[in-house]
Formats: C-alpha cells, sequence, structure tokens
C-alpha cells in the first residue's frame, strides 16, 4: 500500500470532534465563572430570543455543508479516492463547527458588556454544546450525508466503512 502524505483518519477525525466539544464546553464554564455565575438579573425575552437565534441561523447552515462537496472521480485509484474522501469530511466537519461556535459569540459579548452576568452564556451554551455535537460528530448520519454527495458519480469512497470499523 502506498504511503499517504496526509494524516487524516477516521480516529483523527472522532479525536478532534471530542477534543472540540470538550475544550467548548470547558471554555464557557470558564466564562460562566468569569462572569460571576447567575448573581446578575435574568435579561428579557426578546434577549434571550436574540441570543439564540443566531443558533438556529449556525443549524440551518449546517446541515447543509455537505450539498458543498464535489463528487469524486471514478477514474482516480480507490486509495486516493478514501483520502480526497477523507479530506472533504474533514473540511465539512471544521466549517460546521465554525458556523456553530460563530452563533455562540453573541452570547459571549453581552455577558462581558450586559448587565445580564453568566446569564447569555447558560441560555446558549447548553443548545449550543448540543448542536455542535450533532453536527461534528462522525456519527453514522453526518458520515453518510457527506458520502452520498461524494459518491454521487459513482465511485466508492469507503468513508461509512472507514468510520464504522472504528
Amino acid at each position: 500500500m502506498p504511503s499517504r502524505d496526509r494524516s487524516t483518519s477516521p480516529r483523527e477525525i472522532r479525536n478532534f470532534a471530542a477534543l472540540q466539544l470538550g475544550l467548548t464546553g470547558a471554555f464557557l464554564v470558564a466564562l460562566f465563572w468569569i462572569c460571576g455565575g447567575r448573581d446578575a438579573d435574568y435579561p428579557p425575552t426578546w434577549l434571550a430570543i436574540a441570543l439564540v437565534l443566531p443558533l438556529f441561523l449556525a443549524a440551518f447552515f449546517a446541515e447543509r455543508v455537505w450539498l458543498s462537496g464535489k463528487p469524486l472521480s471514478p477514474d482516480a485509484d480507490a486509495f486516493q479516492v478514501q483520502a480526497d474522501a477523507l479530506d472533504a469530511f474533514t473540511s465539512q466537519t471544521l466549517r460546521k463547527m465554525l458556523y456553530v461556535e460563530a452563533a455562540m459569540l453573541p452570547a459571549v459579548i453581552v455577558a462581558f458588556v450586559g448587565s445580564y452576568g453568566a446569564w447569555p452564556i447558560v441560555i446558549v451554551g447548553f443548545p449550543g454544546i448540543l448542536l455542535l455535537a450533532w453536527e461534528i460528530w462522525p456519527t453514522l448520519r453526518n458520515v453518510a450525508r457527506a458520502a452520498v454527495m461524494l459518491e454521487s458519480k459513482g465511485t466508492t469512497s469507503g468513508l461509512v466503512d472507514g468510520f464504522n470499523a472504528l
């Protein structure tokens, strides 16, 4: 088997997702304590809704990331197709992560600038972490959606099998 100059593997993608979820959760918990916890007044309802709205937009865009995948060439050798499929899936995972984490930033800003303590972080943090886990964890759903687009020209990428082997 030829050596690969890329280091992406299904295990590394799964480890990256776990690390990102842990770091984001730890960051939000640290911000919660830095901003004084729940000692301040709860923000008005309109602000709570405004802080959660970017999460809905992030979910909308993240759910469509897999549609941007370019079909793999059926003429390439199997090794190259598998490597390209993993690279494409990694790229999609990073884009989804950026969408979700960018949607959580307004809550962090309001927590520091506003007089609501850490309530904005509490309001957005829990659903934000759940959305992040839903979007970036390489579940069969996420991997299969990427594989469908990548294999649309009849190529077998082995993407689903690579993640199921773990």
